[in-house]
């Protein structure tokens, strides 16, 4: 009898460990489906991109320049630099993954001495889109969205408003990718 509680006892124990052994095996292919996931959003933004950047609000003449992603940092991120704004300034950009959140982050940069962050925004797979929205209780709230219909087209909009819910800033962005 104890002879036989001892190989119970031990029968239990392997069950246990493998078990244990199949959640870490799981746990480690979701990790790593979510790094190749992140990285495949993220990839849908590397290259060069002929943009056209409309303001609707305040109304503006609408602008034209190149952006260029490339992997940064082991490609933990994305990194844009604008060339040949016609307004004359420079951006950069950073988008990165963040693992807590499941979303994608970005900062904006510019020479104007101006810069914008988007708290992680989400993918959606089925529609090809990303979309952020501002957290709660800030004094500027913020909404962007872009859309990828094809590998080579980017569709994007912000809008900005006050506290009060006045827009301060809207604009739609198209971007096209380039063959150089």
């Amino acid at each position: 009898m104890r002879n036989h509680a001892r190989q119970g006892d031990h029968l239990l124990l392997n069950w246990t460990g493998l078990r244990f052994a199949i959640a870490a095996l799981l746990i480690v292919s979701l990790a790593a489906s979510s790094a190749r996931a992140q990285d495949s959003v993220l990839e849908k933004f590397v290259g060069r991109w002929d943009v056209r950047v409309k303001t609707l609000q305040p109304p503006k003449p609408d602008l034209s320049h190149i952006e260029t992603y490339e992997w940064i940092l082991d490609r933990k991120f994305v990194r844009a630099k604008t060339e040949g704004k016609t307004e004359g300034t420079e951006d950069m950009v950073v988008v990165g993954y963040d693992l807590k959140t499941d979303g994608y982050a970005f900062w904006i940069f510019s020479s104007s001495g101006t810069f914008l962050y988007l708290a992680p925004g989400t993918w959606d797979a089925r529609n090809r889109t990303i979309e952020w929205k501002s957290p709660l209780l800030l004094d500027v709230s913020y909404q962007a969205r872009c859309a990828f219909p094809d590998d080579n087209t980017r569709r994007c909009t912000l809008v900005l408003k006050n506290w009060l819910g006045k827009v301060l800033l809207e604009q739609e962005t198209t971007a096209v990718r380039r063959n150089d």
